[in-house]
């Protein structure tokens, strides 16, 4: 077996080690894991100076964001959500209340509207499966976020989202993929050191 064959299996095992431990999460948990993190975003400074922010609809017990956003909003911050498109890359489309969103085609409520400029977005929270401390993540494998985040501006902020358990040391990232500046889970902030 040659050692690209070798990376995918891992990725593809911490995949599914990862789907099926936050899949055993109960509600319960991820409520209060989802109010701990939210609470926590609220004291990010980068988050606290952004005028426009992409967030996520979550699905498969991510961390909830919906009371996080729907406060945002009402505070008049412009919150983005990501929209897959038909050409399949990832748009950020503003959010103007749940009843302006339509589930996509994996299930995830997405924004109706107008594609928002990337070059605009001044912060965005990123979901993944597990984040390695260098701040690059594993996705579900279909790459929506490693081809948006390149057209972010350079002084954007990414942060990256989880739950403590899908903080591993590697995950093995390929030349494409695109580190994220900063992990927040419900215990810890990874802030990640850049060349």
């Amino acid at each position: 077996m040659n050692p690209d064959d070798n990376i995918v299996n891992h990725k593809n095992e911490l995949r599914q080690r990862m789907l099926t431990a936050r899949a055993s999460l109960s509600r319960e948990q991820v409520d209060t894991m989802s109010r701990v993190i939210t609470s926590r975003l609220e004291q990010l400074e980068p988050l606290r100076r952004a005028h426009s922010i992409m967030a996520f609809a979550s699905i498969r017990n991510e961390i909830d964001l919906v009371c996080w956003i729907e406060k945002q909003f009402a505070q008049g911050i412009t919150i983005l959500l990501p929209r897959v498109e038909k050409n399949g890359q990832l748009t950020a489309v503003e959010f103007r209340g749940w009843e302006n969103a339509t589930a996509g085609p994996f299930g995830i409520r997405e924004p109706i509207g107008e594609p928002f400029a990337p070059e605009l977005i001044d912060a965005v929270l990123v979901p993944g499966l597990v984040f390695d401390a260098r701040g690059y993540r594993l996705g579900y494998g279909k790459g929506y976020y490693d081809r948006f985040l390149p057209s972010l501006r350079r002084d954007a902020f990414r942060c990256g989202l989880c739950y403590d358990f899908q903080v591993v040391d590697d995950v093995y990232p390929h030349p494409g993929d695109i580190p994220v500046d900063w992990i927040l889970t419900e215990t810890s902030d990874i802030a990640v050191c850049r060349d």
